[in-house]
């Protein structure tokens, strides 16, 4: 069986007009491939090769670092949504959910998730950063609130977006 080649998306197309049809076949496209393989590649002409080889380089030497260091930039009083989540940490709500299930047991087959009930916590380990401004208005809601976490150990070129 032949190996999934993730969908490419151009973000100059939904930058230089939004309201495109272009644009448009590019959102659905973006959304078809989060649904199929719940990851993209999002090509951007500000971006240039060198800029992603840094970019991946710190992430390959940060994900590198011994466990007891990403621990410091774990943010779970944010619910993970800032900061690093570290391995086995998320486990799917509807496995133990019993509404949950049920919504999902009302589902078309083809709708269904393929088996929610076999799997564990979820292995990998990832890295959120906010992409979001905070609101001109006061919240009480935290995860409005919550600021990006910086690694100690990259803050010299963990540069802001």
């Amino acid at each position: 069986m032949a190996a999934a080649t993730l969908p490419i998306i151009d973000l100059d197309l939904f930058r230089q007009d939004p309201s495109s049809q272009a644009a448009k076949e590019e959102c659905f496209k973006a959304a078809d491939a989060l649904i199929t393989y719940g990851a993209l590649v999002v090509k951007d002409s500000r971006v240039t090769e060198e800029d992603n080889g840094s970019f991946l380089d710190v992430l390959e030497d940060y994900f590198a670092l011994p466990e007891e260091e990403l621990k410091k930039d774990e943010r779970p009083e944010y619910g993970y949504q800032v900061g690093v989540t570290l391995e086995n940490t998320e486990k799917p709500k509807c496995k133990s959910d019993d509404v949950c299930l049920k919504i999902i047991e009302k589902l078309e087959a083809s709708e269904r998730p393929l088996d929610i009930l076999a799997h564990g916590a979820d292995p990998k380990c990832r890295f959120f950063w906010k992409m979001t401004e905070t609101p001109p208005y006061k919240t009480a809601f935290p995860s409005l609130n919550m600021p990006n976490v910086v690694p100690e150990h990259f803050k010299d070129v963990w540069a802001p977006t």
